[in-house]
């Protein structure tokens, strides 16, 4: 499926439109781009096609009834995919729900509300690690507490080989065991945290 949030850009002078492709099984994002307008209709479709070329056509394609889905290069290109359009109702909340989530996480992760970007580029490069994160790193309480990543590749969810942390043997800290990870951010803001093997511990 795919959708177009806004993103209000500082001091509401940019209004952004952010498209993410996401594959609705696993949540996983598979293309997206910022646009500084209202992207057409050949955007979409570009998009998709874009998708569609890393990694596979779809059986079905959800959007809602927005004029870039209902414009002839979009729907010729998944006519050319061999992709049947579905729809999800315009305006009505939880008609393409998984998607709607997808920009609440999104937005509440990144702070984009309280820390709006200064460009169009500013925005894509808080979007890029952003969306890693949440495909990769973050487990989602929706999928078993696994990763989209690790469903749509269809790898074994790390969580279940997670084992919990030594208690300190001594409340001298000089004697205290030491911790065997250590905290890593996966953009420059220090929004996106996760955990790393620490290379002290045994």
């Amino acid at each position: 499926m795919t959708d177009i949030t806004n993103v209000t850009g500082f001091l509401r002078l940019w209004i952004f439109k952010l498209v993410v492709v996401l594959d609705v099984y696993s949540r996983f994002p598979l293309a997206w781009r910022v646009f500084s307008k209202e992207p057409s209709s050949r955007d979409m479709a570009n998009l998709v096609g874009s998708a569609a070329e890393r990694f596979g056509k779809s059986k079905h394609f959800v959007t809602d009834r927005g004029a870039q889905f209902g414009g002839r290069p979009f729907v010729e290109k998944l006519r050319v995919l061999g992709t049947r359009q579905r729809f999800g109702a315009i305006g009505q909340s939880g008609s393409i729900a998984v998607i709607e989530r997808l920009w609440r996480t999104l937005k509440e992760m990144l702070a984009l509300r309280f820390l709006p970007p200064l460009s169009r580029r500013h925005l894509e490069e808080k979007i890029d690690p952003g969306l890693f994160y949440y495909a990769t790193l973050r487990p989602h309480q929706g999928l078993g507490g696994a990763t989209p990543a690790e469903i749509y590749f269809g790898l074994a969810p790390v969580h279940l080989e997670a084992v919990s942390p030594p208690r300190a043997s001594s409340r001298d800290p000089a004697h205290a065991a030491e911790p065997p990870f250590e905290l890593a951010y996966a953009d420059r803001e220090r929004r996106l945290p996760f955990l790393i093997r620490s290379k002290r511990a045994a």
